[in-house]
């Protein structure tokens, strides 16, 4: 594997494996996941996903005219009409013409900002700035998805994605020209445009998505007491966290309160403090921080692990996943502040994120592997999103071949 490097690379790899645990090095990490990921990556560019350009068609066609809906909404609250996605024209409806108060809203250097994190500030009092936000949505969905793939099909009406193992620095794909890994997924839009990507005929999409990975990746490294033993008797670790925070039983919390919980199971995990948590679900930065106490008093091995993490990366300028993969957080040294912070992030959640992208590279190459030789020419890989595997496959094939690829997939790495 080390010779096919460049030679200086080559040896610069060599010198930090040997600083690190045997079977578990940058080397390893090379030979055994990102070079068998190669052909496989490569077939799956190559056979790309059918796309139903009529039905993109007929979508587009439906989304023209309610974005004509909402356009004539906003032009009867803004009294004329004006160039909506024109951040110049549409401050000065706001602001100007309609005097809304700009006491809380950032100003960048044209003026009034109306991103979309200002003006959702102001939604709840003024009407006109819920039709902007929906047709900012609309058009955008519009744009980049319903005019702009179906112009990228092939002659057979596949799309053909290209993958990337080197731009994000914790490990995971990326995916560009088109990016098929950033197709919304949670508005009725959305069902549509994702039910437009079919399978070819006699043939299914059978997907497989690993459960809650993260999180159990920091239970498994933190090795904390109380996130074990939620995975380990099945619970609903949103609705754990839930309790916790809010301090109510299991059986008291709300939908709302869980989902808020998954915001902050996630949030601490990506190092965000009680600023970044009280933006992010819309309370006050003082309670926030109580929830935070109370996330840190019932989960105290998670809490010690993260001090841990952003110890170790001050110390040596690097944090790694449990397999060997590295990354350089020379920022946490950062005598500025902010600066400093933001590799606090990083190394907080590098080596969890990591891992879960070294798990789903592995489960690629086994779950590649097991289709050859159980499945030959009956299941190709198509996809690889976030947390999930997608294969196109022969119908009468597809109920062994899921569960075969559970199989496979829950057996690639152990954790705790």
């Amino acid at each position: 594997a080390l010779y096919a490097l460049n030679a200086l690379l080559g040896e610069r790899i060599k010198e930090a494996s040997a600083t690190q645990t045997q079977g578990k090095t940058l080397l390893d990490v090379y030979g055994e996941i990102e070079l068998p990921l190669i052909p496989i990556l490569f077939r799956m560019e190559e056979r790309g996903i059918r796309l139903n350009t009529e039905a993109f068609k007929k979508m587009s066609d439906e989304m023209t005219a309610e974005l004509g809906i909402l356009e004539n909404q906003i032009y009867s609250f803004a009294g004329k009409t004006f160039n909506i996605n024109s951040p110049k024209q549409l401050a000065e409806v706001l602001f100007v013409d309609l005097k809304i108060p700009t006491t809380n809203i950032k100003k960048n250097k044209t003026g009034i900002s109306t991103a979309s994190t200002e003006l959702e500030k102001l939604r709840a009092d003024y009407p006109i700035v819920a039709l902007i936000e929906q047709n900012r949505e609309l058009f955008k969905l519009k744009t980049t998805y319903l005019d702009a793939l179906p112009k990228l099909v092939d002659a057979h009406s596949r799309v053909h994605t290209t993958y990337h193992q080197t731009i994000a620095a914790t490990g995971r794909l990326s995916s560009t020209d088109p990016n098929l890994q950033n197709i919304p997924a949670r508005q009725a839009w959305s069902e549509r445009i994702r039910g437009a990507f079919e399978a070819e005929s006699g043939q299914v999409f059978v997907g497989a998505d690993y459960s809650q990975i993260e999180l159990r990746i920091a239970a498994h490294l933190s090795g904390d007491a109380n996130l074990r033993e939620a995975f380990l008797r099945g619970e609903d670790i949103h609705r754990k966290t839930a309790a916790v925070v809010f301090g109510v039983e299991p059986e008291a919390v709300t939908p709302d309160m869980r989902r808020q919980a998954k915001v902050f199971n996630f949030g601490i995990l990506y190092g965000m403090g009680a600023f970044g948590l009280a933006q992010a679900e819309d309370i006050d930065q003082k309670a926030a921080g109580k929830f935070i106490e109370a996330y840190f008093e019932r989960f105290s091995g998670v809490a010690a692990y993260l001090e841990a993490s952003k110890a170790f990366a001050r110390e040596h300028g690097y944090v790694e996943t449990e397999l060997g993969r590295r990354r350089s957080v020379p920022e946490i040294q950062s005598h500025n502040v902010q600066v400093a912070r933001s590799g606090e992030r990083m190394a907080v959640n590098m080596p969890v994120q990591g891992l879960a992208a070294d798990i789903m590279k592995l489960a690629m190459i086994a779950a590649d592997q097991m289709a050859e030789e159980k499945y030959p020419g009956k299941a190709q890989m198509l996809l690889q999103v976030h947390d999930e595997i997608i294969f196109e496959v022969e119908a009468s094939q597809a109920t062994d071949f899921a569960r075969d690829l559970k199989h496979i997939m829950e057996q690639v790495y152990t954790l705790r």
